[in-house]
């Protein structure tokens, strides 16, 4: 390999730096959703409502996405949706009308489903080329950005800084670190074909019983993930908490997210991806039903670190296991765990937001540490025997490793 090569060829770094940008994007508005509830007179159910545009510009784009990523490649597409995903950040604060700030959430949805779909594909080119596990890490590094957005979001609710002002800085962000960074991706149109254990080809996608399983666990893992995310600012908020530190509540889940991936690939490694699946849940389950059971912003923060640290290991699992069930081309797995969970987030806003008008936040909450239990419980179905099979070597490892 030349030095010229050695330069400029794919890097794990450049990789890197789409999964931190992207992370900066929702946290950087979620955690201020109770001044803009306030300034446009929103009940909780019509928050919900207004949140559905989130997931709905999501789901729309997710599959002229994965055909755009399998015609022009995976690196273009998150070139453009980052640059589309930093131009319409700001939209989420300047919105003067419930319905405007429905449509802005749709298009900022679109461009980080993009974004996320197709850095994931080229972080999978990435590891085929390198032999080298590292999506537990890279989602750890989406965590980074999230928390980074979170906390520029505490600090900026906290000093008087206009939503606005702080999204059009994050935007510039996330679109300048991609566009600096683009030369490092993975180039080209990366194949999706998957082998056969007897090593013919793989055959179209079947609604296989274990895909469906691993389908239905992905819609409640979104909203495991999802209401802690959406919620926590409102609920802390609503236990007297101040806007600064109520914001702090999406930065505690994401502090836990980050802890939890940072340890994910050795863990898997160590215990297998059912054990860490179980566990993960488990600690879901307990931090959400600490937070309910003890009625106090203290409480309710640190569980929402244990949920966090709990969540991390789900989404990194479940790619994982699409890309290795036997007769599943692993774009074609991958892409219906990416449906499966704009299916999810789009439904939880609605649930929690209807739960949260009928019974009260605090326990909407308790029903979200249900989901975890039950996937806790059904996480050998989740992750089959099938999806535990090593990752081959690569047949090609010439690739800058650092």
């Amino acid at each position: 390999m030349s030095e010229r090569r050695e330069r400029t060829g794919p890097t794990v770094r450049a990789v890197a730096v789409a999964f931190v940008a992207n992370g900066l994007g929702g946290p950087s508005f979620l955690p201020r959703l109770p001044e803009r509830q306030a300034s446009l007179g929103l009940s909780d159910a019509g928050l919900g409502l207004v949140l559905v545009g989130l997931a709905g510009g999501a789901m729309l784009a997710s599959p002229v996405a994965g055909r755009l990523v399998g015609r022009v490649g995976s690196r273009t597409v998150v070139v453009v949706a980052a640059l589309a995903l930093g131009a319409s950040l700001w939209l989420a604060g300047a919105a003067p009308s419930p319905l405007l700030l429905a449509a802005a959430l749709a298009l900022i949805g679109a461009a980080d489903a993009a974004m996320d779909i197709a850095m994931n594909a080229n972080a999978g080119a990435y590891e085929a080329l390198s032999g080298r596990s590292v999506m537990h890490r890279l989602h750890g590094l989406w965590s980074v950005g999230a928390l980074a957005g979170a906390g520029a979001a505490a600090l900026a609710a906290g000093v008087g800084v206009p939503l606005t002002a702080q999204l059009a800085l994050t935007g510039a962000v996330i679109a300048v670190a991609v566009w600096i960074t683009r030369g490092g991706l993975v180039p080209g149109v990366q194949a999706t074909a998957a082998a056969t254990p007897d090593g013919g080809p793989a055959p179209m996608l079947t609604w296989a019983g274990p895909l469906v399983v691993l389908a239905a666990a992905t819609v409640g893992g979104a909203v495991v993930e999802g209401a802690p995310t959406d919620w926590s600012a409102l609920r802390l908020e609503r236990m007297g908490a101040g806007p600064g530190v109520a914001a702090l509540g999406v930065a505690a889940f994401m502090a836990g997210m980050l802890a939890g991936r940072a340890a994910g690939d050795h863990l898997t490694e160590r215990f297998g991806g059912r054990a860490v699946l179980r566990g993960g849940m488990a600690l879901v389950a307990a931090g959400l039903g600490l937070g309910v059971v003890v009625d106090h912003p203290v409480a309710f923060t640190a569980g929402l670190v244990v949920a966090g640290a709990g969540a991390s290991g789900f989404f990194p699992l479940a790619f994982s296991a699409a890309a290795r069930l036997p007769g599943v081309a692993p774009g074609a797995g991958a892409a219906t765990v990416s449906l499966a969970a704009r299916l999810g987030f789009l439904a939880e806003p609605l649930a929690m937001g209807g739960l949260a008008e009928t019974a009260g936040l605090r326990w909407a909450f308790l029903a979200v540490a249900g989901v975890a239990a039950t996937l806790a419980l059904a996480a050998a179905r989740i992750v089959p025997a099938a999806a535990l099979a090593p990752v081959p070597e690569a047949s090609v490892a010439d690739v800058r490793s650092c």
